[in-house]
């Protein structure tokens, strides 16, 4: 059984036949019109829509409700949009959204890609955990860092054989994750250690910046996970 939380426009959409389709195949669906029902399941979300509105502060509440998600949990992410710019988009995309579908699709396209979703991120959960349980059974040899810093080049190698070079700000980021190795630091922390300057934007810069690492870090054949989100709190590299 799978939860999905709906953040719903203030206005009825043509896809109001898509949530009755989920109800019927027995999905447990959450309205979250406010930030405190968000707050209250979002450890328990498997997946989170939220629906464009057409308000001026629409982009600051998905951003927020994105931000906060990926903050808590590792559910999945969507936003129902209608003819959402490009700019916008990529914002939405780096912040940690899993996809912008658009309205014009079918209701039951849309159930089966939101089902065929679930179950794919279903599988890969209980492939980590039992990746996960069978690490702690058997006694592995110590290995090498897994990332190493190569400040001559701006690059770090990764598990003594891949280099991959960075850019300044990224190098400072990663360097900085570095040296607190296993310890979840907060926006606070590595905004102000990276960036010189006003404090505008400070979550969306920090989220950016640890979203491009992860782009060079952690390639898709891989299940290596080197930057890990802290719930409530931050990042934290793990050794």
């Amino acid at each position: 059984m799978y939860n999905i939380g709906i953040i719903s426009s203030s206005t009825k959409t043509n896809q109001d036949t898509y949530i009755d389709a989920l109800e019927e195949s027995k999905y447990n669906i959450s309205y979250l019109d406010d930030k405190s029902k968000l707050d209250l399941v979002t450890n328990e979300l498997d997946a989170l829509i939220i629906e464009e509105t057409e308000t001026k502060t629409q982009m600051s509440v998905i951003c927020e409700s994105i931000i906060k998600v990926r903050e808590q949990s590792s559910a999945l992410v969507w936003v129902l949009s209608e003819n959402t710019d490009k700019s916008t988009r990529i914002v939405y995309m780096k912040l940690g959204a899993d996809g912008i579908i658009n309205t014009s699709i079918d209701s039951d396209e849309l159930v089966l890609f939101i089902q065929g979703n679930l179950k794919r991120y279903s599988k890969k959960n209980q492939k980590s955990q039992d990746f996960s349980e069978k690490k702690h059974l058997v006694e592995t040899a110590p290995s090498k860092k897994r990332v190493e810093l190569v400040p001559s080049n701006f690059s770090v190698l990764l598990n003594g054989k891949q280099e991959v070079s960075l850019t300044k700000l990224e190098f400072r980021t990663i360097e900085l994750l570095s040296n607190h190795a296993g310890q979840a630091l907060t926006y606070e922390e590595i905004y102000k250690n990276v960036w010189n300057g006003g404090d505008e934007d400070k979550q969306y810069r920090v989220a950016n910046i640890i979203y491009h690492l992860r782009r060079k870090l952690e390639v898709e054949e891989s299940d290596e996970e080197y930057i890990k989100t802290i719930r409530s709190k931050g990042y934290m590299l793990n050794g």
